[in-house]
C-alpha cells in the first residue's frame, strides 16, 4: 500500500496548495449538481493562481476523458470539475491526504499543471462564445466553471 501524504496546506510551488473544500463552500454551492460532493469524504484539491484567479482542482480516480492531468491510472487532477474559490472561507483548515506517489508527481509536474489547465481555461472560454457549437456543448455541459463564468 502506498503511504498517504497529509498536508496542511503545503506549498506544492508558486501558488499551488493542497486544500479541501470548506462546509461553507459547499452550502453555497449546495444548487451546482456538477459541483463534486461526497457526504463521507471531502474531496482534496490543489488550488492554484491564474491570471488573478484563485483556482481549486480536485482529486478523482477513475478519470476516463482528456481535461485532466493524470497522475497514477485513471486518478488525477480533473480540470472539468474544478472551481473558483471567490472567498478564503471556502478552503477548509482540514489536512488534505493523498497518496505520496501522486504528490511527488504533481510537485515535480507543475509547469505542465499550470499549462494544460491555462489550456482548458481558454478553450473553455472559446466554447462560452460559440455556446451552439455540438463541440463546445460537450465542454460547457459538465463543467463546473459554468457556476464561475464571470471570474474567467
Amino acid at each position: 500500500m502506498i503511504p498517504s501524504v497529509y498536508a496542511e496546506g503545503i506549498f506544492i510551488g508558486v501558488h499551488m496548495h493542497l486544500k479541501i473544500l470548506s462546509e461553507k463552500f459547499y452550502h453555497n454551492y449546495s444548487h451546482c449538481v456538477e459541483i463534486l460532493k461526497k457526504k463521507d469524504r471531502p474531496y482534496a484539491c490543489l488550488t492554484l493562481e491564474l491570471n488573478g484567479v484563485l483556482f481549486a482542482i480536485p482529486f478523482r480516480h477513475h478519470i476516463k476523458h482528456q481535461y485532466a492531468f493524470h497522475t497514477l491510472g485513471e486518478a488525477g487532477l480533473d480540470y472539468t470539475k474544478s472551481v473558483v474559490i471567490t472567498d478564503m472561507h471556502f478552503l477548509a483548515d482540514d489536512k488534505p491526504s493523498i497518496e505520496s506517489k501522486e504528490f511527488y508527481i504533481i510537485k515535480r509536474k507543475e509547469q505542465k499543471i499550470r499549462y494544460d489547465f491555462s489550456k482548458y481555461i481558454n478553450q473553455y472560454k472559446r466554447a462560452m462564445k460559440h455556446r451552439d457549437n455540438p463541440r463546445s456543448k460537450n465542454i460547457l455541459q459538465y463543467s463546473t466553471l459554468k457556476y464561475f463564468e464571470e471570474y474567467l
